[in-house]
């Protein structure tokens, strides 16, 4: 089982696919709808900004991506940079607390859906997806890389089509007798809601994990990412103008489901309907992505000594990390079992996905981080993808990422929760790394991280190049 590698056969639409299936959630789009209710057609202009935000982010896990094409991601980026304590931290932090809770929640939005539209109880239709998707994942990547780009490519289509009818006037409801204002308040206060728009964009980078599975990495993934940011820009512009003709804006401020109400006021009941199927694709891309991503992660700590071997075991057939695939299932399990006692009352589960947003922001930051302290102890490394304007975007990413938390951290519950979950991955990592006799903070030598990944990884001419021009250039640096 040990000569067992991760099969690559992705190309760059299943790469796109990955990007784009857990940024376009039912939670983003609940954010878009009430964006443009509250800041007019002007919120396209913030979204524009944030998108270029959001960008500085892409920019760094481009660069780290192509650079470390790992599939344990910001806890391999982290490993040079910083050492093995904060990689843990980075991957455990940044993203199974958030499996563990916007996993189930996800699931359950797609599954109420579901039920609105057939009448079949929402956890019937949760755990049908859910088997499905089980099943998909287990099967092999280019399985899960077919489903997911069908799937992504039609929500994203689906809402593309319903902005370009609204922006046309093809809608069959009446349009608005009254255009609404272009800018409802004041610029100042458009402004406060830029760190609500970056959020539009939030969770691209789920396609790095992927690296060794995909053909090409140093080129399909960044540029997957950045295409990513940009179709979803475009797509929410086409329906946040389009649905603004039809309904008043402090009705779309208003609800809860506004994308739901802006595609009815438009299509009437077909409306409903074909929003009704975007939920529901967007929970299946969502949750296809967190079980395709996260046990890649897993999978690459594991390899590199950071979490049980268990973690690291392909299926010989199929070549896939099982058991982190049924360690996702297992975490979203936990609020779908909570939320069928509590009646679908995930009060408690929203609070949790706020605490789990913190440390995936931290993650972030990490990344940020890890790009500043590489490019100084590794000057010449081969770096197959470069940050344009270095280290403009890094610093913006980084202030973007301290305001987000910041926004979040004004709940004084999310901040306590907070604490206590930080406190418990750190001493999780420092009890783990001590038993195992390994050291927190000292960096593993970038040349020791390559030759893992390409260990690991099925032959790969691009890395075997990356691999000699950094010992070349590590040479250079000493």
């Amino acid at each position: 089982m040990g000569d067992v590698k991760l099969k690559r056969t992705l190309g760059f639409w299943a790469a796109y696919s990955a990007s784009v299936g857990l940024v376009v959630s039912g939670t983003a789009m609940v954010v878009l709808g009430n964006g443009y209710g509250v800041s007019g057609p002007a919120f396209s202009i913030i979204a524009l900004i944030a998108l270029f935000v959001i960008l500085s982010v892409a920019l760094s896990y481009s660069e780290m991506a192509a650079m470390i094409p790992g599939a344990g991601m910001v806890g391999e980026y982290t490993l040079p940079a910083l050492g093995k304590l904060p990689a843990i931290f980075a991957v455990l932090a940044g993203y199974i607390v958030l499996v563990g809770t916007d996993g189930g929640t996800n699931m359950i939005v797609g599954g109420q859906s579901f039920e609105t539209l057939t009448g079949i109880p929402w956890y019937i239709a949760v755990t049908v997806i859910l088997l499905f998707l089980a099943t998909i994942n287990l099967l092999g990547v280019s399985v899960f890389g077919k489903v997911q780009t069908i799937l992504a490519i039609s929500m994203m289509l689906l809402l593309g089509v319903i902005g370009l009818m609204g922006l046309l006037g093809i809608g069959t409801q009446d349009q608005l007798a009254q255009s609404p204002a272009f800018s409802p308040i004041s610029w100042k206060a458009q402004a406060g809601t830029l760190g609500i728009a970056i959020w539009l964009f939030i969770g691209m980078e789920f396609v790095a994990p992927l690296a060794e599975e995909i053909k090409n990495p140093g080129r399909n993934i960044p540029i997957a990412m950045l295409f990513g940011c940009f179709t979803i820009w475009l797509v929410d512009l086409l329906f946040g103008l389009g649905v603004t003709k039809y309904i008043k804006l402090d009705e779309l401020a208003q609800s809860t489901i506004p994308h739901v109400d802006g595609a009815a006021a438009m299509l009437g009941e077909t409306g409903l309907v074909i929003m009704g199927i975007v939920s529901i694709i967007a929970a299946i891309t969502t949750c296809d992505t967190y079980l395709a991503a996260v046990p890649r992660m897993l999978y690459g700590l594991s390899k590199e000594g950071l979490l049980p071997k268990a973690f690291s075991y392909l299926h010989p057939k199929t070549r896939t990390p099982w058991v982190g695939i049924f360690t996702v299932i297992g975490l979203t399990l936990i609020v779908l079992i909570f939320a069928f006692i509590n009646n679908a009352n995930i009060d408690f589960v929203t609070t949790m996905i706020s605490v789990a947003c913190g440390t995936w922001l931290m993650s972030y930051i990490i990344t940020q981080v890890d790009v500043l302290v590489l490019r100084k102890k590794y000057p010449n490394a081969h770096r197959p993808f470069k940050t344009p304007l270095y280290p403009l975007p890094q610093i913006i990413g980084l202030i973007a990422c301290v305001y987000m938390i910041y926004t979040l951290y004004v709940d004084m519950t999310v901040v306590k929760i907070s604490v206590v979950v930080i406190a418990a991955i750190i001493i999780l990592g420092i009890a783990y790394l001590k038993a195992t006799g390994q050291k927190l903070f000292t960096p593993v030598p970038l040349e020791t991280v390559f030759e893992g990944i390409q260990k690991r990884s099925e032959f790969d001419y691009a890395l075997t190049v990356e691999k000699d021009q950094t010992d070349d250039g590590m040479n250079k640096s000493v």
